[in-house]
């Protein structure tokens, strides 16, 4: 037993059923609406994404009335409440999950089948949030396709609150009667412990990695506790009014989802105590419940809201995977396709709803043989099935394709030593296959490539964001007697395949500075907590004092600029990034190291999320996977401190004719796939720019003791 039978409780009272609340399928239509509009057209609606922070004030808020008005006494009763669940949600879910599994393998390149197989088994069994949490907010995941199942996290939430508050508010309601406590007052007493907590827990860890609070139950339990407050207060609080102060609210919680959704951005560090602002509005509407005349029932509860919020659970399902999958399908993905896609989207959702959230539901009601929990295991059991057998297909692909060296010669033989890799490009290469097109092979083969990283990635050798910069582990490459730093982010990390074999030439020793994502400048960077951008910073210090103790031969560093200056723009951050540059370069060169700069390589920028995705779906012809030099090249403000200082003891190598002719530049260089994502070098790649990497440092450096291999 968990609530005590006592009889002064009125067990046998029934509860007065709630009236139909025509606002809440307004709120419901506006959530979902502005959820898909974001995903569709994210610059025209930037805080769309708190549609999202509606629907668990309102889950809360209608989950708790019912716990309330018909509490939970026994185990039993919890378990009915699961079922009720299970046949509301699971059968439009699974059914979602089956097409989008089918969708993938028909429609998504290999590459993509084994981080969205296991996807969708997260999505099946609801732990998606913690998924994206643990595994996609690290920069090196940052080029990942978004998968069709990445929608199912703020479901994932919901399920786990729907998990555990029913036996949160039955245990409250049990100590209320053991001890004697008005039900209710107790409850709200407890749900409010509940709010503080969790809200206090979301402003911490939002400032300090937002990344992965955004998918966090804990981070997010306020939400729903929000909502359950004001079912805690009771009906006399949010029954119908129609008085001034109810009508005011209303239209201020409104008002609120309006400025949010118009004026919030990805950029801002949320939920935290941002996210007060859409709930609390939320709440607002909730607890006002105002049907006076002029209220915003006018805009809430006419036809076309309520069509939508009684759609709305199967257009969110919906319209995620069918914006994912259909691109791979078409060449264009503008207006037209997107109005397509949308009324798809609406039609799927309606035969959904009527066919799967209604009927099948009634239909469980009454069988005998397909109960809920009989339909739980079945259906996760099937959907489970499907998921691991396209994960281990897409796994046996990778382990059949491993043989990395095999492809390289593979390669080699049908295109020549003069024009494989880099050389393609080069004056000798006559034919000149320098995208890849129409080979019979590529190497690595695209399922491939997106491991093919430098040892330094594996590793713990990077100075991670996840600690804040402050754990800072150095890795050492070869055992020579001359000393190498190599400093820089993840950019400087790519060409550790490309100086090992220059570390064994000429008798070096090379410790890695790298850190993930922070240019090491001595400049704060605006990452998204306080914490964060001050370490980024203090690594420039760290690493001069290293390079003063250690006595270096050559200090030799890279950086992307991929996070702007505290307060500024990527754009408006060169200037400052270069003066930065100039200073940290100039004390390193007075240590009595050779400082060499090498110019940042060419990536697609926006206009390819992908390299290796891109190729999968373009085998037949690389050239799609190309772009202009315009596009590629990438400022550095790094590069141009060298030139400005103007100092020969610091100099800069540029190895973008490895990458790029005339005015194109290639994902795929002389039958090798150049990147293992979106900017940086796959370990094949790099391993081909040694030898001209190492003749152009020993020509720019001038000093014959670190290059006499070299020269």
């Amino acid at each position: 037993m968990i609530l005590s039978k006592d009889r002064s409780q009125n067990p046998k009272a029934q509860p007065r059923r709630a009236a139909f609340r025509g606002d809440i399928q307004g709120l419901r239509a506006i959530a979902v609406g502005i959820v898909v509009l974001y995903h569709f057209w994210p610059k025209q609606l930037p805080g769309g994404f708190i549609g999202v922070d509606i629907f668990f004030v309102i889950s809360g808020f209608l989950i708790t009335s019912h716990l309330l008005s018909k509490p939970p006494r026994t185990f039993r009763d919890i378990g009915t409440f699961w079922m009720r669940r299970v046949k509301r949600l699971l059968p439009a879910s699974f059914l979602v999950i089956i097409f989008s599994l089918l969708g993938v393998r028909l429609l998504a390149p290999e590459t993509l089948w084994q981080d969205w197989g296991l996807q969708s088994i997260a999505a099946t069994f609801y732990f998606q949030n913690w998924f994206l949490a643990t595994s996609k907010v690290d920069y090196l995941a940052e080029a990942d396709a978004p998968s069709p199942f990445q929608h199912f996290w703020s479901l994932s939430v919901e399920e786990q609150f729907y998990l555990v508050w029913p036996i949160l508010i039955a245990l409250l309601l049990f100590l209320a009667v053991r001890y004697g406590f008005k039900a209710k007052k107790f409850a709200l007493i407890g749900i409010g412990l509940v709010v503080a907590l969790s809200l206090a827990y979301s402003i911490y860890w939002t400032a300090t990695d937002a990344g992965s609070a955004y998918f966090s139950t804990l981070t997010r339990g306020w939400e729903f506790g929000i909502g359950a407050l004001v079912a805690a207060f009771g009906e006399r609080a949010y029954g119908a009014k129609k008085d001034g102060i109810s009508l005011l609210a209303a239209w201020v919680g409104l008002a609120a989802l309006v400025l949010s959704a118009l004026t919030f951005t990805g950029q801002m560090a949320f939920p935290g105590y941002i996210a007060l602002l859409p709930v609390l509005g939320t709440a607002l509407i909730l607890l006002a419940h105002s049907t006076h005349k002029y209220s915003p029932n006018i805009v809430l509860e006419n036809g076309l809201m309520r069509f939508f919020g009684d759609n709305s659970y199967a257009i969110y399902l919906w319209h995620w995977p069918l914006m994912v999958l259909i691109p791979f399908a078409i060449d264009e993905f503008h207006l037209p396709q997107k109005i397509s896609v949308l009324a798809l989207t609406v039609l799927l959702s309606v035969l959904t709803q009527k066919l799967v959230e209604v009927r099948f539901r009634k239909f469980m009601d009454a069988s005998k043989i397909l109960s809920a929990p009989k339909f739980l295991v079945a259906g996760s059991a099937i959907v489970a099935i499907l998921a691991a057998g396209f994960y281990n297909m897409s796994t046996v692909e990778i382990q059949k394709s491993q043989d990395i060296g095999a492809s390289v010669q593979e390669v080699k033989t049908e295109v020549g030593e003069d024009c494989l890799g880099p050389a393609a490009l080069g004056a000798s290469c006559k034919e000149n296959p320098k995208d890849g097109k129409e080979l019979k092979t590529l190497a690595p083969e695209p399922i491939v490539v997106k491991e093919d990283k430098p040892e330094l990635y594996d590793g713990d050798c990077f100075i991670s964001q996840k600690t804040d910069f402050q754990d800072k582990p150095v890795c050492s490459y070869g055992d020579g007697k001359k000393k190498v730093a190599l400093v820089g982010n993840s950019h400087a990390a790519q060409w550790l395949p490309a100086l090992e074999p220059l570390a064994k030439k000429n008798n070096w020793k090379i410790d890695a500075y790298v850190a993930n994502s922070c240019a090491i400048m001595g400049e704060p960077q605006e990452f998204d907590s306080t914490e964060k951008s001050d370490g980024c910073a203090e690594l420039g210090d760290w690493v001069s004092g290293e390079i003063e103790k250690k006595d270096y031969d050559l200090v030799i560093s890279s950086n992307r600029l991929s996070v702007p200056i505290t307060g500024k723009t990527l754009e408006s951050s060169e200037a400052p990034s270069k003066s930065a540059y100039e200073k940290i370069l100039t004390r390193w060169e007075k240590t009595g190291a050779e400082i060499a700069v090498i110019r940042d390589t060419p990536w697609p920028g926006e206009s390819l999320k992908n390299v290796p995705d891109c190729v999968a779906e373009n085998l037949e012809d690389p050239s799609h996977c190309s772009g202009k030099k315009s596009d590629w090249v990438p400022s550095d403000p790094q590069a141009d401190a060298v030139k400005s200082l103007d100092n020969r003891n610091i100099v800069s190598v540029d190895m973008n004719d490895q990458f790029c002719k005339d005015d194109r530049c290639y994902g795929v260089v002389g039958g090798i796939i150049a990147y293992w994502d979106h900017s940086h070098l796959s370990r094949t790649f790099a391993s081909f720019l040694s030898d001209p990497l190492g003749q152009r440092l020993a020509k720019a450096v001038d000093n014959d003791s670190l290059f006499s291999a070299s020269k």
